[in-house]
């Protein structure tokens, strides 16, 4: 009797530590289940803004060189391929014909101009006389109107004289800007013409400084300008504020910063798109006319934007959304609209958040709408 005494005592005891155990799991096990979810706090800070565009090089200026005069081309006094300084002697026509045409001219130029000297003293005589009565109107009438004539001769036979010195010039071509010269056109002995495609020479492309072309769509221009008036994006004071920058197809960013200096007024009807130029400094010639490149536009900062990790958003059926925990700890699918990214990836919320807003950013795939979840706060970075 003493040992069922026992037995039952011993198996009391273990019941009741049983017992114990299974209500200190059953206490414990809700804590346990409540998962951690790694958030960011939404503050309102001003992001500098970068937009990014495919771009295309071209030369400031590109001029074709081109013949004035027809002719030998006796010589080509430059390197193709080479840079030549405005005003330096590219080509030499043959002169010897224009030079004696300006003989010509110049002994046209005299002749008439002893006429005239004669017509004049011949002038002045009449006059005196027809003073005295020793000469009729008609004989004086006469006189001037020579005298007239033989100066408009002059008048013309200067001109002459100065078309034929300006086509003897014509014959030394020279550089109309500095640049860089293609392959010649019309290699040295062939005749030339000044009309058609025989008179082209050569062209001559300015590299320093360089033009990039770029588009932008309509919609992104409006879209930008909207943000100015609205006040979300702060308005620079000059046009010098907003900078441009190139990449080159293995993304290395060229080192010279450019400028924005012209915007077509009119939307391309084709593309929908604005055309617009920036220009480079380019001393050591890195940038091409041809060379395919991505411009990046800076200088605009946007107000007060609530800006989320590129991995908070998601895309659903109704657009973007993304969680957040509210005040009781509880997760909410909030749908956002995303404006702008920033340089460092991510989104700029335009609607949807209020600032401190406590958003999910990680392990989203294991989280659902109406789960309670540990919030611990992550470190942010700087959106710039």
């Amino acid at each position: 009797m003493l040992l069922r005494n026992k037995v039952l005592a011993v198996a009391l005891m273990f019941l009741s530590v049983a017992g114990c155990k299974d209500e200190d799991k059953q206490k414990a096990q809700p804590a346990a289940m409540v998962p951690t979810a790694e958030v960011v706090a939404v503050e309102p800070q001003n992001v500098p803004l970068s937009f990014e565009f495919a771009a295309r090089a071209q030369g400031s200026k590109e001029t074709e060189v081109r013949a004035r005069v027809g002719g030998i081309l006796l010589k080509r006094n430059y390197v193709e391929g080479s840079e030549v300084e405005e005003g330096s002697v590219l080509f030499q026509i043959d002169p010897k014909p224009f030079e004696v045409t300006l003989n010509q001219t110049k002994a046209r130029l005299a002749q008439v101009r002893a006429e005239f000297k004669n017509a004049e003293t011949q002038w002045k005589r009449t006059e005196e006389l027809y003073k005295q009565k020793y000469a009729s109107e008609k004989a004086r009438d006469e006189a001037k109107a020579n005298l007239d004539s033989l100066a408009a001769s002059v008048q013309l036979a200067q001109a002459e004289v100065d078309a034929a010195q300006l086509n003897l010039d014509y014959t030394t071509v020279r550089a109309p800007i500095s640049g860089i010269t293609s392959m010649e056109a019309q290699s040295e002995g062939s005749l030339i013409s000044a009309t058609g495609e025989s008179s082209l020479l050569t062209s001559i492309t300015q590299l320093d400084p360089i033009y990039v072309i770029f588009s932008a769509s309509e919609n992104e221009m409006m879209s930008l300008a909207n943000m100015i008036d609205s006040g979300k994006v702060k308005n620079p004071e000059n046009k010098s504020e907003v900078k441009a920058r190139v990449k080159f197809g293995n993304d290395k960013l060229y080192p010279l910063e450019g400028e924005i200096n012209f915007v077509t007024p009119n939307v391309d009807e084709k593309t929908g798109t604005i055309k617009l130029r920036a220009v480079f400094p380019n001393p050591e010639k890195r940038l091409r006319p041809g060379q395919f490149l991505r411009l990046v536009m800076e200088g605009l900062t946007r107000i007060d934007a609530l800006v989320v990790p590129q991995e908070a958003v998601m895309q659903g059926a109704n657009g973007a959304y993304l969680y957040k925990v509210n005040d009781k700890n509880i997760v909410e699918s909030v749908n956002v609209q995303t404006g702008l990214r920033t340089q460092t990836g991510g989104w700029i919320i335009d609607s949807g958040l209020q600032p401190g807003d406590k958003i999910i950013i990680s392990g989203l795939m294991k989280i659902r709408p109406g789960m309670t979840v540990n919030p611990q706060e992550a470190i942010q970075t700087t959106a710039e």
